[in-house]
């Protein structure tokens, strides 16, 4: 009986077909001439286990380690290519299988592991895994019997506990400080010197900057502060979907609660997380405050209410000076004290900057741009305004260059003075605008006040008395000063 012939229709090999194992022969070309590794069997060994990491697949991965060479050959490609390290998940039976060929491994697998470790650490293996990973290398350095030397791998058996603990980097930094050690001198230690690039010295400085911070003086101009607002220190993911920032900025706050913050400190939270007054769609308020919560947006909106006090009087003062205005500058220093009165009587809940094109550029020769509040630009070269929100209750305007003090008991529809969208806004806006838009939807002359400044304390009679009058209570001497308050009682009364 003849059996029909066998058809075998096989398509041609496209070029195509062979790009992963190309791919595989270059990675492992360029890591052996580059390490040294002249060893065929090494290579074959690297280009199999590269070309298996490729296909995705842990289980071929594993299977594909029975030797010792393949041992090391693993724990070479763990520690040195970026490639192999970025397809793989390190897991428990990937670990474990390390050990059929040989147990313990060699000195020269364990080495690589250990390199692989603080390059990599949780960026290839998540916490169940790391956790085991921990604990392999423990027990194969338990296996060694270094007690004394002055290597790396002496170091790392006689420190064990610290470097392969759960906590590592948060272990490490309070080895450091429990010794009193520079933190360099720390790392020379404990044997981490070669890996200031890798992931776990990494997490090593971030918590070094968070245990600084956490001990320095509050408000104190620390070197640290430089470190703390890098981008990629900010950015690093620290736990569940916060950031180190995050993290960064509750000390910075938190410390920094029931007292005035120091511009050190306020300059660095402006650094990493911008301004809270903004839209709350806007990115850095999605990015960062969201997350903060509303008490620490509350104190960071008191605290920038006195920043933008302070610069809005820096630019009333130093204009007086520049314009030679001998009235103006004879008024400063009332109404920085009434102002500075409000702030401290803890009536201002909220403030906004109007820059004039002079005083922007004068701020930001005096300051970082990202160490500057949120703020508005004035269509005009001249004149900067502040709006101040007085416990709720009555809204305040306040500017340089012949500029009426307003008071309001509420905000016109129209005014744009609390759309952050609006960045630039006219003069007439807030010097006249406002008042015309209140007038023609309330029909109201008693709900606001447009007061000129004079030297006979007039003026702050009448803020007082519209500001008592919509339920606020003040304490007229802070307002005033002491030095002219027997002169206001003796006109007003107490």
């Amino acid at each position: 009986m003849r059996l029909p012939d066998l058809q075998i229709n096989l398509p041609e090999w496209q070029d195509a077909d062979f790009r992963l194992i190309r791919e595989a022969e270059k990675t492992v070309v360029s890591i052996a001439r580059g390490a040294g590794k002249g060893s065929g069997k090494f290579k074959d060994s690297c280009r199999m286990l590269l070309n298996a990491s490729m296909h995705g697949n842990t289980q071929t991965l594993s299977a594909s380690i029975t030797s010792c060479i393949d041992v090391r050959a693993f724990t070479f490609l763990l520690a040195s290519s970026d490639d192999f390290a970025r397809r793989i998940s390190l897991n428990r039976g990937l670990l474990d299988v390390l050990l059929v060929p040989r147990m313990p491994i060699s000195k020269l697998s364990l080495v690589q592991l250990i390199r692989a470790y603080f390059v990599r650490y949780d960026t290839v293996a998540e916490k169940e895994a790391l956790k085991h990973w921990q604990g392999f290398i423990q027990g194969q350095l338990n296996q060694l019997g270094l007690n004394s030397g002055t290597s790396d791998l002496s170091s790392y058996v006689k420190y064990s506990s610290i470097l392969f603990s759960s906590s590592g980097p948060a272990d490490v930094v309070a080895f450091a400080k429990k010794r009193d050690l520079d933190f360099d001198r720390a790392l020379n230690i404990l044997g981490l010197t070669g890996f200031s690039a890798g992931r776990f010295l990494t997490l090593c400085r971030y918590q070094y900057y968070l245990d600084t911070l956490k001990t320095i003086p509050a408000g104190s101009e620390h070197q640290i502060l430089y470190e703390i607002v890098k981008k990629d220190v900010v950015n690093a993911p620290f736990d569940g979907n916060r950031l180190l920032g995050h993290a960064i900025l509750e000390v910075l706050i938190d410390r920094s609660e029931g007292q005035s913050i120091s511009q050190a400190w306020q300059g660095s939270i402006l650094t990493i997380a911008g301004d809270p007054r903004v839209p709350k769609s806007s990115s850095n308020y999605q990015q960062w405050w969201t997350l903060l919560g509303e008490k620490r947006i509350a104190l960071m909106r008191g605290w920038l209410s006195r920043f933008d006090l302070a610069l809005f009087l820096r630019v009333l003062e130093q204009s007086a000076k520049d314009g030679s205005n001998t009235d103006m500058e004879r008024m400063f220093e009332s109404r920085k004290r009434f102002m500075e009165g409000l702030l401290e009587q803890g009536i201002v809940i909220h403030s906004r900057l109007f820059l004039s094109r002079y005083a922007e550029h004068y701020l930001k020769s005096h300051y970082k741009k990202d160490e500057l509040p949120e703020y508005a630009l004035v269509a005009s070269q001249q004149t900067s305004m502040i709006y101040l929100n007085l416990s709720g209750n009555v809204h305040m305007i306040e500017g340089s260059h012949s500029f009426k003090l307003k008071l309001l008991d509420r905000l016109p529809t129209g005014t744009n003075i609390l759309d952050y969208g609006v960045k630039v806004v006219s003069d007439s806006d807030l010097r006249t605008g406002i008042l015309n838009r209140y007038y023609r939807e309330f029909k109201n002359v008693d709900g606001y006040r447009d007061l000129t400044h004079d030297v006979h304390l007039g003026w702050q009679n009448k803020a007082i008395q519209f500001i008592v009058g919509h339920g606020i209570a003040v304490n007229p001497c802070d307002l005033i000063g002491k030095n002219r308050y027997r002169e206001y009682k003796s006109k007003f009364g107490a």
